[in-house]
């Protein structure tokens, strides 16, 4: 679990630190006595006495020393745990603990990576690692696995066509066109619900709040928003688009809908910023001429909307929205970063979808990286400024200046790459799930 391997990077900080002023203490004490000795004795050598006497006479230190070195450690020792704990306050929650010991700790080694898939197809955009755990639904059944490949949920499901969204450590299973839903945790099954009209999308926060998007009696698609017990919070029908992408904010606050209408006989993409104690949309944009594939937060108040044709960064409150053109290359594939704010797009410039140029980009649509390849991009990962795609059965790296770090074979049947750190990362495969780390077998220079 990354936030743990913190903790223990703080911890041996912190020790060091205690152990550097604890040895400057005891040489300052030590040398102050070794002083009074020397001035003692400046007549004396080792000719005027026996070397026993001379032993004998070292000076011991006093127990308020003794006491002034354990007072000194206990102050660097509380110091350094109160400043480590506040620097990393978000993720030294109870739960976050708890789920560290239960899982990384107390859980069984299990075989490890790599581990075979449940089910016959995991399709990618159901397969994801939250927290240093893979999650993934298959068309059989949801399983969470630890990091060290042991099973910790199992869960049957029994949708056509299962999809999964997640945040932190919440999932949401739900069948596409069917009325079921479940809500997850990494340890089985919250909650089964049904509901009235067959379920288009939905999404979950990590605070436990979700939303579901279904076919509307009368409208075109009905939004129903639960919070985290499933009361029903929130509602609203869309008369003039079909949501096809929904995102809630990490807080449980709001969410933006995006989809899809014809207008003129052209395609349309409406967006509305939802604020869940609002009956009306709090912003409402519409784009002209592309369709919506999907959406995400990438900050408190930004929105990332990826287009057919173009991205495009909405800031809640702002009338106009930033349009990322494609410069008449084919989306080949994307992926968002909510915790650096960020998202990648793999353009191609031919036909097939090889020779893709990776683009990065911040909250504000300012572009981070770019970067040419002659490779396609079958899937697309961001990990702060490294970039991961794979292209048949081998994933590339590279970093924020178009430098190869890796190219890593991955497998046969591989399906999706998921950056963990700089150079690690867990792939999907036809049947297997596995974790590579990628600096061993890097053919560039190792990443730092």
């Amino acid at each position: 679990m990354i936030f743990m391997r913190y903790i223990l990077s703080g911890f041996a900080l912190i020790t060091y630190k205690v152990i550097i002023r604890g040895v400057m203490v005891f040489r300052k004490l030590n040398g102050h006595y070794a002083d009074n000795r020397k001035s003692d004795r400046e007549v004396i050598s080792y000719e005027d006495m026996p070397l026993d006497d001379y032993e004998q006479e070292k000076t011991e230190i006093s127990p308020e020393a003794v006491k002034k070195i354990v007072l000194g450690v206990c102050v660097a020792v509380v110091a350094g745990l109160i400043v480590f704990a506040f620097a990393n306050r978000e993720n030294l929650t109870a739960e976050n603990i708890s789920n560290w010991w239960t899982y990384e700790v107390l859980g069984n080694a299990g075989n490890g990576y790599p581990v075979n898939v449940v089910g016959t197809d995991v399709k990618s955009g159901n397969f994801t690692v939250n927290q240093g755990r893979v999650a993934y639904a298959s068309d059989t059944s949801f399983v969470t696995l630890n990091s060290k490949g042991n099973e910790i949920a199992n869960v049957q499901l029994r949708y056509s066509k299962p999809a999964m969204k997640s945040s932190g450590d919440r999932f949401l299973t739900y069948g596409i066109g069917s009325d079921g839903y479940q809500i997850h945790d990494f340890d089985g099954v919250l909650y089964s619900g049904e509901t009235d009209e067959a379920i288009y999308t939905a999404d979950i926060s990590s605070s436990g709040v979700y939303g579901i998007v279904t076919e509307g009696n009368g409208y075109l698609t009905v939004l129903n928003v639960y919070n985290k017990i499933n009361n029903r919070i929130y509602k609203y029908m869309f008369s003039e688009h079909y949501i096809t992408s929904l995102t809630i904010n990490s807080d449980g606050s709001g969410c933006v809908a995006s989809g899809i209408s014809t207008s003129e006989g052209a395609a349309e993409i409406g967006v509305y910023v939802l604020d869940f104690t609002e009956e009306e949309p709090v912003s409402k944009y519409s784009v002209k001429g592309d369709t919506v594939v999907d959406s995400m937060y990438i900050g408190s108040d930004r929105i990332a909307v990826i287009g057919n044709a173009a991205a495009y960064i909405i800031k809640i409150g702002e009338e106009d929205y930033k349009t990322v053109d494609y410069s008449g290359k084919s989306l080949a594939n994307y992926c968002f970063n909510p915790s650096t704010n960020s998202f990648a797009l793999a353009l191609s410039k031919s036909g097939d979808g090889r020779s893709c140029d990776l683009e990065v980009y911040n909250d504000r649509g300012e572009k981070m990286s770019d970067i040419n390849t002659s490779y396609g991009a079958e899937s697309l990962s961001l990990y702060k400024g490294i970039v991961a795609v794979l292209d048949g059965n081998t994933v590339y790296g590279f970093d924020k200046n178009g430098n190869e770090l890796y190219a890593c074979d991955a497998g046969t049947g591989s399906k999706k790459i998921v950056l963990t750190s700089n150079n690690t990362g867990y792939v999907l495969s036809v049947n297997q799930i596995k974790f590579l780390d990628f600096s061993k077998t890097a053919t560039k220079d190792s990443i730092n």
